[in-house]
């Protein structure tokens, strides 16, 4: 009887303690101000890092009755994160690609797992990428294109098809690079062409060419008719004068991809 006493009253002793083991701490005030710091760094713009954060310093402190409020916040960056995935394919197709990466690349790395985070990392291996040189080429943007495409074309595991789409991008972008180029270089010589009637119209008016020849002076001259040339050239340098009555300058294009040298009316290539 006595012992069968004795273990009832053991059973109860454990099972107080056990109750009372299980039973959140009192939080220390140094571990309080140490989660008010991490909420202070909480990024809603990139949530996976934020729960990885926090979910580092619950596991810590997890004996701490604060650990329910930071788990509370960590369901709250959850949410955040839900539709993440969408507003960063949104973003890229508005061209924000620098913070739609940073946005896929939060989900990819800290949300692994998740729907959002393996779409993420599923996308980050090709199709973003793609889309962008794609987003570049549409908008002109050749050489930004190429670069993207280049940094494409090594990275691991692609397909074969996936390979022929990014060299069809490296082809478009060199013939339609070209292409464009050749377009400037002919609208800086029809400019040129239309600086030497100026300065013919000024030699027959003034019995000589004028002393010197800017972009400013063109406008001086015709504000009207000079407005292509302002477009077409960023700047003309090198005019002089020659000592057999001639001149020479030389036009530099827009985008200064080219400089067309002439010589007493004689445009060069």
């Amino acid at each position: 009887m006595r012992l069968c006493r004795f273990i009832v009253v053991l059973s109860i002793v454990v099972l107080v303690t056990a109750i009372g083991c299980s039973r959140p701490q009192s939080t220390p005030p140094e571990v309080t101000a140490d989660f008010e710091a991490l909420l202070e760094r909480v990024d809603n713009e990139h949530p996976g890092a934020s729960v990885a954060m926090l979910t580092d310093f619950m596991n810590e402190n997890k004996t701490y009755s604060i650990s329910s409020e930071v788990e509370k916040e960590i369901d709250h960056l959850r949410v955040l994160a839900d539709d993440r995935y969408h507003e960063a394919r949104e973003i890229a197709r508005e061209g924000d690609f620098d913070r739609a990466e940073a946005m896929l690349k939060d989900l990819a790395i800290h949300m692994e797992g998740t729907l959002e985070g393996e779409s993420a990392k599923q996308h980050l291996k090709f199709d973003f990428y793609l889309g962008k040189a794609q987003w570049l080429m549409v908008r002109q943007r050749w050489e930004e294109s190429a670069e993207v495409a280049r940094f494409l074309i090594k990275a691991e595991d692609l397909t074969r098809e996936q390979k022929e789409q990014v060299e069809t991008i490296l082809d478009n972008a060199g013939h339609v690079g070209a292409a464009y180029s050749q377009a400037v270089k002919a609208q800086a010589q029809a400019a040129c062409r239309h600086l030497v009637m100026y300065l013919e119209m000024k030699n027959a008016e003034e019995g000589r060419y004028p002393s010197r020849l800017s972009l400013s002076d063109v406008e001086e001259w015709d504000p009207v008719g000079s407005r292509s040339i302002i477009r077409t050239l960023s700047s003309i340098e090198d005019y002089q004068q020659t000592d057999r009555g001639g001149y020479s300058f030389t036009a530099v294009s827009a985008e200064k991809q080219h400089r067309i040298h002439v010589t007493d009316g004689v445009i060069g290539d």
